[in-house]
């Protein structure tokens, strides 16, 4: 490519002089040529300081840095792609055949079309709660008629889109201008690099913009044409520590946060579309006012590192939390702890077989039961046995429902044809499974990343993680520290996202069987207890008289950090079903689910 390019510049030499700066509209005083980089030009550059250098055959300001050589003219300021100039600028003997320069040219007949806002289009932005101020400040103009929005790479326009004033303006929408290269609506105007808001169209951009947020630039061609124009804008956007995507609540709004996502990573913070009430941003300033657009841009910032501004989203007292709060199944417990609550990592420690692998599937079935979405992180086991066991405990003991099935020498219960169709439909989009033996994320970064997009696009309530120790693989030391560090990135995850985290674990080799649990005894790093929010301990009984009482176990809370109550329960193991069972004065708990009801 580099050779490509300079073979560009070889080409056209001196004359490249003379392209840049009429093409760029360069004012020129003495020797010296007014630097085209506005905004790292305070005093509007009035003592030029950018120079033609014959020997680099580039422009070079010696104030802010800029070079701009033929191929950055035609790219970082002119809007084309590195095919589109090769191609032309090479396979062209003169500049003036050259399809970009004819393209520009079609562009320049177009703009003498553009005429000051008509009153029309004002009076059309007015019902839509766009302000003169704002219609000013993004420089709006019109187009036979149509309201033409422009598009800049520094100082030069290097598109027009345009809109009929009309609510319903037909299909497309919007449409450019010919020769246009639209890029980033908004983006000469972008100077703080902490972080972005992206919109999906410029009517969202300029409310955002208008209710305060000034950092804010819209993708403009849709949630759906957006590979070559972050092609163009991909080094511009990375100069951002976040990327607050502010995309429609619809599914075009869902493959643009899947686009950034892709290509961002953890860069990338997404509104809480649940605040919506409307389909955009702009609807939401219709209908809600600045107040209700200022709540959902809020939930983004949140996101990045829990920043709150109190003068936007003051103090309400303590309510209800966003999120969905999802139950366990056991009374003792979910009292105690005021059910799985948003925004909150619990972790479930017992010994292998102590039952905590069953409490777990209890509680995703409740969770689902309760119309919350669940995924599954599971680092081992068969992935059919566990949904299979998950049924089982859905559908309790009723012998009509189930088919017996020899597998080797064992036999097991499988749901009827008929009674598996109810019960895929009673988790319909609300299930979602993972098994790490059978995919090929070796490291718990890309683990973590996984899970880090699966809840920023679906929204899952839940996210279950089972088991941790064997999910972060490495050398103990190294997989100590990785345990902690997963455990962080999941309460900042459920915190920003206001889901909730469960994470089952192992005690470490200190404990024994006889042993009462405490959160000390958690294998692996000591931070897993300190940064959970709830630690529940899962206990089998081994003492015969408690058996024969039909004590199979216990589960008591070990941590709980909202309130101060540390509750335990006995409780049953009922091997038809599956379930742990509380056992209270009355005898034990039947838990029923509405499987049968959807």
């Amino acid at each position: 490519m580099i050779t490509q390019i300079q073979s560009i510049k070889d080409k056209y030499g001196q004359q490249s002089e003379q392209i840049i700066s009429s093409g760029l509209n360069l004012v020129k005083k003495g020797s010296k040529y007014r630097c085209p980089n506005s905004i790292a030009h305070k005093n509007n550059d009035r003592n030029p300081s950018m120079s033609w250098d014959s020997n680099a055959l580039q422009f070079h300001c010696f104030t802010c840095g800029m070079n701009i050589d033929l191929y950055g003219y035609y790219k970082d300021h002119l809007n084309y792609t590195h095919n589109e100039i090769i191609r032309d600028l090479l396979g062209e003997v003169e500049h003036t055949k050259t399809s970009v320069y004819k393209k520009r040219n079609e562009f320049a007949e177009e703009l003498k079309k553009i005429t000051p806002i008509t009153q029309e289009c004002i009076d059309y932005l007015g019902k839509r709660k766009i302000t003169q101020e704002t219609i000013e400040y993004f420089q709006l103009k019109s187009y036979n008629g149509m309201i033409a929005f422009p598009y800049y790479r520094y100082e030069t326009v290097v598109g027009y889109k345009t809109r009929k004033p009309l609510k319903d303006p037909g299909k497309p929408k919007m449409l450019s201008l010919k020769g246009s290269k639209p890029y980033l609506f908004n983006s000469q105007n972008i100077e703080d690099t902490e972080h972005l808001f992206l919109s999906e169209g410029e009517g969202d951009c300029m409310c955002i913009w208008q209710c305060g947020y000034k950092n804010v630039v819209s993708v403009g061609a849709g949630a759906n044409s957006m590979a070559t124009l972050i092609e163009q804008a991909d080094s511009f956007l990375r100069k951002f520590d976040n990327l607050i995507i502010v995309s429609d609540n619809d599914e075009a709004g869902a493959n643009m946060d899947k686009f950034f996502l892709d290509k961002y990573g953890d860069k990338v913070k997404l509104i809480d579309k649940s605040l919506y009430t409307k389909n955009d941003i702009n609807e939401e300033l219709f209908y809600t006012g600045e107040a209700g657009v200022r709540k959902i841009l809020e939930s983004g910032l949140f996101r990045i590192e829990g920043r709150r501004d109190l003068d936007i989203v003051p103090y309400k007292g303590i309510t209800k939390r966003e999120g969905k709060y999802v139950p366990t199944g056991l009374p003792t417990i979910d009292n105690a702890i005021n059910d799985l609550a948003p925004g909150l990592v619990t972790v479930v420690v017992g010994r292998q077989n102590s039952g905590k692998t069953t409490l777990t599937k209890q509680i995703i079935a409740n969770a689902i039961d309760t119309d919350n979405k669940v995924y599954v992180v599971s680092g081992e086991g068969d992935p059919e046995m566990f949904i299979n066991e998950i049924y089982r405990c859905v559908i309790g003991h009723n012998r009509e429902f189930y088919e017996t099935v020899l597998v080797n020498k064992r036999y097991h219960k499988e749901p009827r044809p008929h009674i598996l169709k109810a019960l895929q439909k009673w988790h319909k989009g609300k299930l979602t499974t993972f098994t790490k033996t059978e995919s090929k994320i070796n490291t718990t970064d890309k683990l973590f990343a996984m899970i880090d997009k699966e809840v920023k696009i679906k929204r899952h309530n839940l996210i279950v993680i089972d088991n941790l120790m064997s999910i972060v693989s490495s050398s103990q030391v190294e997989k100590n520290a990785a345990q902690a560090e997963f455990v962080q990135k999941c309460h900042e995850l459920a915190m920003s996202y206001r889901t909730h985290i469960l994470l089952v674990v192992h005690p470490n080799k200190e404990f024994r069987k006889d042993m009462e649990m405490e959160v000390e005894y958690i294998s692996g790093n000591s931070d897993i207890g300190n940064k959970a929010d709830n630690v529940i301990a899962v206990k089998r009984e081994y003492d015969e008289v408690e058996i024969k009482n039909m004590i199979n176990g216990n589960i008591a809370i070990l941590k709980n950090r909202y309130y101060s109550e540390l509750a335990r329960c006995d409780v049953y193991y009922n091997s038809n079903t599956g379930q742990l069972q509380e056992l209270t004065d009355e005898g034990r708990i039947e838990y029923e689910f509405n499987w049968q009801g959807r």
